[in-house]
């Protein structure tokens, strides 16, 4: 298996190998309400190692949005591995050779040993997913790779974030990319939902699933299925006589008469089919409804035409997700939304889209969902609105290292989310971490974040 080389790959892993955990300490005048949630103002890395005792193998969700790596300097953070806090951290593991490092080198010092904490607190069946642009993607794909294992690759998700085009680029980028890995892709079982391209009118909106059983090709040979009287049909009284041509399938000797819709006299069919086994046992079980594999209940019936159609009660919402994400919001929006709340954050992540990857990868409604670059606390406030719409008791814990990000946009964006949600028993702590003597806190640059 090909395997991603930098310089200080190795002189990395072997300092965070010698990190201590720290302390997380409560404050009790940012917390809010009586919930289990968690802002946690420190250095993502040392956080997750911090959590590890009693967090090892119980986060069902990561999503992170890490430095894009612009080099940029003219947000509210620095979106650079080359930002002063960022190099102190390298400086701290790597020495003098830090600084001659390249930027791309830089940023994966910094991202792969927050990439095997993160993998050290996931669960068996949890999926860790990671925004980024053009710039890094290459690089963060094959870094993922490294360390979940390229076989468990779910897929590269395409946001189209349509608000981001007006700017003097000869060539204007208006997406950017989530890269899904899970921890065992065996175990990854997809949310119910529907990709927002789904139209109205879409089949995947209606209440059952209709398909014809008749299928011909190379894998699905001609054979006799035999409808015996009584079969149902799906019109009330008729004649059905052979086909006359013989591209018409299915093939039959003798007309099928069907009255008060059920087929009078046994016929014999001819063609290829893709569900014949479960068709035969709806006929054996008395045409009572059968139970496919998924639990949906099933049944056949009789078109006016002769074809044999398969019916299935949809028992729950449907999945169809797609890897381009459209109609998800915009930055610009979501920093709009913000501001209008008295908080300033210039590219934060849309609610929508979140809700969309939580929903989409995350199905289960008591799950406990970590991101390690906070931000302005979208995935938090995604995390409250799924609740409050589904019932559900999924918590969060969001890691923030800068503290002015952390009290004057994180913390008042959720208490705001908070009391707009007015759930009882909601809320969340407020704490920073308290480092151990150890070197390896050194704090890192946050930037990207959602």
């Amino acid at each position: 298996m090909a395997t991603l080389e930098w310089e200080g790959k190795h002189a990395v892993a072997a300092y965070v190998e010698r990190m201590v955990p720290g302390t997380l300490m409560h404050d009790p005048v940012l917390s809010c309400g009586k919930g289990r949630d968690r802002i946690i103002q420190g250095d993502n890395l040392a956080i997750a190692h911090t959590l590890m005792p009693d967090h090892a193998g119980r986060v069902d969700m990561v999503l992170i949005d890490p430095p894009y790596n612009t080099g940029r300097r003219d947000w509210l953070y620095d979106d650079s591995a080359s930002a002063p806090p960022a190099l102190r951290w390298l400086d701290a593991a790597l020495g003098p050779a830090a600084r001659t490092l390249s930027r791309q080198d830089r940023w994966l010092c910094l991202i792969y040993p927050r990439l095997i904490a993160l993998k050290g607190l996931l669960a068996e069946n949890g999926v860790i997913a990671c925004c980024i642009d053009d710039r890094e993607y290459p690089r963060l794909r094959l870094l993922m790779e490294d360390v979940f294992g390229p076989e468990n690759f779910l897929a590269t998700f395409v946001w189209i974030n349509a608000g981001n085009i007006d700017n003097h680029s000869r060539i204007k980028t208006n997406h950017e990319y989530v890269v899904v890995f899970a921890r065992d892709a065996r175990r990854f079982v997809p949310g119910r939902v529907l990709a927002p391209q789904v139209g109205a009118r879409s089949k995947l909106r209606q209440p059952v699933i209709r398909n014809t059983i008749i299928k011909n090709g190379p894998r699905n040979p001609v054979s006799e299925l035999v409808l015996p009287a009584g079969f149902p049909a799906a019109f009330e009284d008729g004649d059905i006589s052979p086909p006359r041509h013989a591209g018409f399938w299915p093939r039959f000797d003798v007309p099928m008469v069907v009255r008060s819709s059920r087929l009078v006299a046994p016929v014999v069919l001819r063609s290829g089919w893709s569900s014949r086994r479960q068709c035969m046992a709806f006929i054996a079980g008395g045409f009572r409804d059968i139970t496919d594999r998924r639990g949906l209940k099933t049944r056949f019936y009789l078109t006016p035409s002769g074809a044999v159609f398969m019916e299935k009660d949809r028992n729950e919402a449907s999945s169809h997700i797609l890897t381009v994400l459209e109609g998800m919001g915009t930055v610009q929006q979501a920093a709009a939304d913000l501001a209008r709340q008295g908080v300033r954050f210039d590219y934060p992540k849309p609610v929508p889209l979140v809700r969309y990857l939580l929903g989409a990868l995350c199905p289960n409604p008591h799950a406990l969902v970590l991101d390690a670059f906070g931000g302005s606390g979208t995935t938090g406030q995604a995390v409250m609105e799924l609740n409050a719409a589904d019932g559900g008791t999924r918590r969060f814990i969001l890691m923030e290292r800068d503290e002015r990000i952390a009290t004057t946009v994180t913390q008042p964006r959720l208490a705001h989310a908070l009391a707009e949600q007015g759930q009882q028993d909601a809320g969340f702590r407020f704490c920073r971490l308290v480092p151990s003597a150890s070197p390896a806190f050194s704090v890192i640059a946050a930037a990207g974040t959602p």
